[in-house]
């Protein structure tokens, strides 16, 4: 793996629904409420975390796409079936991404865990055999912005 790659940083978010998944596969985009964003969201790539609705696939890592791009976008645009959702309104970041890829080892959550976002390295998420070893220790350099100077820097 290429230095720059397997420093780059990661971003872990929840599949909570088949259509988000489904959205990140064929439509190349995802969605975070601005209203529950992590403080830490610089990210080269997202990386998915599937919950109970992936039947077999649930409770683990197995895919992950690169950020391209990152906007802000009302809800009700990115999602125009759904235009009576009582957050229709509400705006949300939207990252255009690359194809999700998926990684040659899942990493499984071997115990029931909570999980919101974890911001981590490629390295890490190639490595872990287990969800709670993406957790960076805490001594390491704090994360800040959204895509700091790189990505979107106008954001």
């Amino acid at each position: 793996m290429d230095d720059a790659v397997a420093g780059a940083r990661v971003l872990v978010v929840v599949l909570t629904r088949q259509r988000d998944l489904a959205a990140a596969r064929d439509e190349g985009w995802y969605r975070i409420p601005l209203a529950r964003a992590p403080r830490a969201m610089q990210a080269e790539y997202l990386a998915f975390y599937q919950t109970a609705v992936f039947g077999d696939e649930r409770w683990a890592v197995r895919y992950y796409a690169a950020v391209r791009a990152v906007s802000i976008r009302e809800r009700a645009a990115l999602l125009p079936d759904e235009p009576a959702h009582p957050r229709a309104s509400q705006r949300y970041y939207c990252f255009a991404l690359g194809p999700l890829e998926r990684l040659a080892v899942p990493v499984p959550s071997r115990r029931l865990r909570r999980v919101c976002f974890i911001p981590t390295t490629f390295d890490l998420l190639v490595s872990a055999h287990d969800v709670a070893e993406l957790w960076r220790p805490a001594e390491t350099e704090e994360w800040e912005g959204i895509w700091g100077a790189g990505v979107n820097a106008r954001l």
